[in-house]
């Protein structure tokens, strides 16, 4: 009897020991959480642009200490020698994840804020569970009920956002920075100009002209914008020539979880294009 009780609280011990997982961005970390079922450790502040952010030595370690390391592997800075370190086992490259729809940025190269299309979320969703399956058995019927529960919030999101904006008759978005072609296509939006020619790259007069005269063609409503790549000085020929808002959204979820975040955005666009 003692044997039996030893061992079922060693099960216990284990099933509640659910794996360490590190990621480098917030938003992954988020669609993990859902799957895990506890909070995911990431390594990038989600209020700074990951473009430019150094990494600690002490958050690397956390990252090689992790029993999974998930990472972007596009628009991250540079994880040279911590990736060559860690097995191959224990690292997920999220672009290298099968059926995945990945876009390309203004350079050619995949587009990091792959996460802002919900079917991409999906798939994410899946592939971790399957991994967690098989790293941790024990608790294999909780991550499958935990991704189905997250799968029905995704379809909820993706139907609200659709439905949202199939009533706008303005469909066209310009942005600060292009971190939304992903959110975009995924919701029936048209992109037709970025203020900011590429990271750090600021745009020309004549690129300012560009988008005034689309702005005023089209009567845009606003310029949408994220705390993490914006820079006023580029705007306000822009807002002096057309009176037109800037409108703040948010792509990596600071003060929100994945699911909170779409909404967040998907409310502002609306509202921003109806008032």
């Amino acid at each position: 009897m003692r044997k039996i009780l030893t061992l079922f609280l060693l099960l216990i011990t284990f099933s509640y020991g659910k794996p360490l997982i590190v990621t480098t961005v917030k938003p992954i970390a988020d669609i993990i959480s859902a799957v895990e079922g506890k909070k995911v450790e990431y390594l990038i502040p989600p209020g700074v642009s990951p473009h430019v952010y150094e990494f600690r030595i002490s958050q690397l370690k956390k990252a090689y200490k992790a029993d999974l390391f998930v990472f972007l592997g596009t628009g991250e800075p540079k994880l040279t020698g911590l990736l060559e370190s860690i097995p191959k086992n224990k690292k997920i490259k999220v672009i290298n994840i099968p059926n995945l729809k990945l876009l390309k940025d203004e350079n050619g190269d995949i587009h990091p804020a792959l996460w802002l299309d919900p079917d991409n979320a999906r798939v994410i969703a899946k592939y971790i569970t399957n991994k967690l399956s098989q790293i941790d058995p024990v608790n294999k019927e909780v991550y499958q009920q935990n991704l189905e529960k997250f799968l029905k919030q995704i379809k909820e999101i993706k139907e609200y956002g659709k439905n949202r904006f199939s009533k706008l008759p303005d469909k066209k978005f310009i942005s600060y920075h292009y971190a939304w072609p992903y959110f975009t296509k995924a919701f029936g939006l048209e992109y037709i100009g970025v203020i900011e020619m590429g990271h750090g790259r600021e745009p020309t007069p004549q690129h300012l002209l560009k988008i005034i005269y689309l702005i005023k063609k089209y009567k845009i409503s606003a310029i949408f914008a994220a705390k993490q790549f914006y820079n006023p000085r580029y705007t306000k020929l822009i807002i002096d020539q057309t009176g037109i808002r800037v409108v703040f959204l948010d792509p990596f979820g600071i003060d929100k979880d994945y699911i909170q975040m779409l909404r967040f955005n998907i409310d502002q666009i609306y509202k921003a294009k109806t008032q």
